[in-house]
């Protein structure tokens, strides 16, 4: 009898084991923003890679003098202003998640010129910007 009260005893302790061992962690989640407010605030190209050293992309870019200089500053009404040390540059533009991976970029005028980029790295301090000629642009958060 002895050994049929320890057997149950061990088997219900076993089990109670097992349970704590594979239940899901209870730990507050820190509460997450949505890419869509990571984004927000002003940003800085830190740098500028192609796939294929053709890319028309790339040498436009490569031929602006200024590239590093631009601080570009997305607002939460989905406008980007250009800056170039303290002074707006007349570029209109706005972007558009299309989902978390995919960012629209709208220029000119009308705002009609469509400029899908993909997303490769968004966090608070730096996103990565695949653009449709497989130029990667690098940005920094500026503080």
């Amino acid at each position: 009898m002895k050994k049929i009260i320890l057997a149950v005893v061990l088997l219900a302790a076993a089990g109670g084991a097992l349970y704590v061992y594979f239940k899901p962690k209870l730990t507050d989640k820190p509460s997450t923003v949505a890419y869509t407010e990571t984004i927000l605030g002003d940003w800085k190209i830190d740098s500028v890679a192609a796939k294929d050293s053709n890319s028309i992309g790339l040498l436009v870019m490569a031929l602006d003098s200024n590239l590093t200089n631009y601080a570009f500053r997305f607002a939460k009404d989905g406008s980007v202003t250009q800056l170039l040390n303290d002074s707006v540059v007349p570029v209109k533009r706005n972007y558009i998640f299309s989902d978390s991976a995919h960012l629209v970029f709208n220029e000119g005028d009308s705002l009609q010129e469509k400029q899908p980029m993909q997303v490769l790295l968004l966090t608070n301090e730096q996103l990565h910007l695949l653009s449709s000629d497989s130029v990667t642009l690098f940005f920094k958060k500026v503080k």
